[in-house]
């Protein structure tokens, strides 16, 4: 007797908030690193300056807090078995890549959140909450902890550009499942 799609999905596939958050995370992730291009738009210490980094430490914050929801979705369960198409070395390679990829959400916004405290701004989140800044202003640490924050996000953009390059890979050259199980369920 054959199963429901529905149960066949939920073995073969991640859920839908694990797929959602996925994809949220991917659109946080450029959109946090797209507006930091629009900074030189304006000029230092105009409305329009100010609204960019607002946005880029909004974003930040959301990051986070969309890791936090998909650990907790991926501890809640149920998660897929790794995919069949892998060899026991891809399979090793692709595992320590996603631990990066959450290492690097998780630190590359609280890195900076301490940066932007180090410069006496408040961290709010898109004007629904403020946090003061809990720390004396450093402008000297500031600069050391700016460029490891561009450094950190750099490390996750290359690394999520590869990441999507081989689920690419996986989709149009390997024609595996990897990528599909990400994707909505047809």
């Amino acid at each position: 007797m054959s199963q429901p799609l529905a149960s066949m999905s939920a073995v073969h596939h991640y859920s839908v908030p694990l797929r959602s958050l996925h994809w949220l995370t991917v659109i946080a992730i450029i959109v946090v690193y797209g507006v930091t291009y629009l900074e030189d738009l304006f000029e230092r210490g105009s409305a329009g300056r100010a609204y960019v980094w607002w946005t880029h430490i909004s974003m930040g914050l959301t990051i986070l807090g969309l890791v936090a929801l998909r650990v907790a979705f991926r501890i809640a369960g149920p998660v897929p078995p790794p995919s069949a198409a892998l060899s026991r070395p891809v399979h090793l390679a692709s595992s320590v890549v996603h631990v990066l990829l959450y290492a690097l959400l998780v630190v590359t916004p609280l890195v900076g959140i301490y940066l932007a405290f180090l410069r006496g701004n408040e961290v709010t989140f898109f004007g629904l909450f403020t946090i003061p800044a809990p720390i004396a202003v450093d402008r000297e640490a500031a600069r050391p902890v700016q460029e490891v924050h561009e450094v950190l996000a750099n490390g996750l953009v290359i690394l999520a550009t590869l990441h999507a390059v081989a689920a690419l890979a996986h989709h149009f050259v390997l024609k595996d499942d990897v990528l599909r199980r990400m994707l909505p369920v047809r």
